[in-house]
């Protein structure tokens, strides 16, 4: 009987491949996730009630001289948090961060493109990160797919676009203003094109 693993909050292909000892690639191209491929696009944002399709382990045989120490890497692990920081619509360039995931740390500062790039675990649901002088606690995993509410609200937010906990007109706003920025006519309601460009500008 096929396997099936069904999404809670947080998941994410990574983090489900990771608790069933598969490769997160070999989960997400696995001919019984077609369907979802096509309609969330990201192995990384999923919705809680996706149901995801495990496919068996593949058996590999490498031949191997004794003797000798040999490393094995996995596809995938670690997994990537990439994170961009702006200010006032211009990237915050070269700010020291701190990354702390349970007893992981990363410290580092943004590149020239006010990028966060390091390694983390793919089962990690929260970590704390702390830049220029202010302290915020991230959430992983729980991005909704762009074609939600709660994934379109969220963007907005991240963009710098929308206040949480907006009312609709200010949501309409925010969809006007982005648009015009992302060289769309300002209508203020969301369409297919808007969907694409807020995915492409959010990098997910």
């Amino acid at each position: 009987m096929a396997r099936t693993h069904t999404v809670e909050e947080g998941d994410c292909v990574s983090s489900i491949a990771h608790a069933h000892g598969l490769s997160p690639q070999h989960v997400w191209e696995a001919p019984g996730n077609e369907a979802l491929r096509q309609e969330r696009t990201s192995p990384h944002v999923l919705k809680p009630g996706d149901v995801v399709a495990l496919p068996d382990r593949q058996v590999r045989h490498v031949p191997c001289a004794t003797g000798r120490t040999h490393t094995f890497k996995l596809k995938g692990i670690p997994e990537r948090f990439r994170l961009r920081l702006h200010e006032d619509g211009a990237p915050r360039t070269r700010v020291p961060y701190r990354l702390t995931l349970g007893q992981v740390v990363h410290e580092g500062e943004t590149n020239d493109q006010g990028l966060i790039d390091c390694g983390i675990p793919p089962g990690a649901r929260e970590a704390k990160l702390e830049v220029g002088g202010e302290e915020y606690t991230l959430s992983l995993g729980t991005l909704q797919p762009v074609s939600t509410d709660e994934g379109l609200r969220a963007r907005l937010v991240n963009l710098g676009f929308l206040e949480e906990d907006a009312t609709e007109e200010a949501l309409a706003a925010a969809v006007a203003g982005f648009q015009a920025e992302a060289g769309l006519m300002p209508t203020g309601t969301v369409d297919d094109a808007t969907r694409s460009k807020l995915r492409e500008a959010h990098g997910a």
